[in-house]
């Protein structure tokens, strides 16, 4: 099974990733924010984009590298990225689902406040950083997100929120 792990900047999906994967079969944590460095730190700055998915090369590096982890890896995978863009629902987890591989795209859920003391009262960010500017993007795009099963973060540590993912 594909686990992508999405939701807003600061809500935790590295950390709930790391608590799922002991909950898992072999698990394997793979990082599509790896494949977007690589993929930025090789192209011209002219051709900078605010947002991994805006490059087509990273959308569809990381559908061929979760196809070939899949097809290679006797056991579960977890990708814990922030998507924002439906196109890039349709360019991953779509065609992985098309190819029949089983795919649980999860939403972690959280509110404003929330958000803002994840990432600001723990030092992670600035209150004028990137991140933290684009709180009320991630969430309008989880009210959106209709492909998703969400589970809610709010209140919850992340060994119970991987909890939750895992008898999903």
């Amino acid at each position: 099974m594909i686990y992508w792990l999405n939701g807003a900047y600061g809500v935790g999906k590295t950390t709930v990733a790391k608590a799922l994967q002991p909950l898992l079969r072999n698990a394997h944590i793979f990082d599509p924010e790896m494949v977007g460095d690589g993929i930025r730190d090789n192209y011209p700055d002219r051709l900078f984009c605010e947002t991994y998915e805006e490059y087509p090369i990273w959308l569809e590096t990381n559908y061929k590298l979760l196809k070939d982890l899949y097809e290679r890896y006797d056991g579960d995978i977890i990708a814990p990225m922030t998507l924002l863009q439906e196109s890039s629902y349709t360019a991953i987890i779509g065609r992985l689902l098309d190819d029949n591989i089983p795919a649980r795209y999860i939403y972690l859920d959280a509110d404003e406040a929330t958000l803002k003391h994840r990432m600001i009262d723990s030092g992670r960010e600035k209150p004028d950083s990137w991140c933290v500017g684009h709180i009320p993007i991630c969430l309008a795009v989880q009210v959106a997100d209709t492909h998703a099963v969400h589970v809610p973060t709010v209140g919850r540590t992340p060994e119970q929120i991987a909890a939750r993912i895992a008898a999903l």
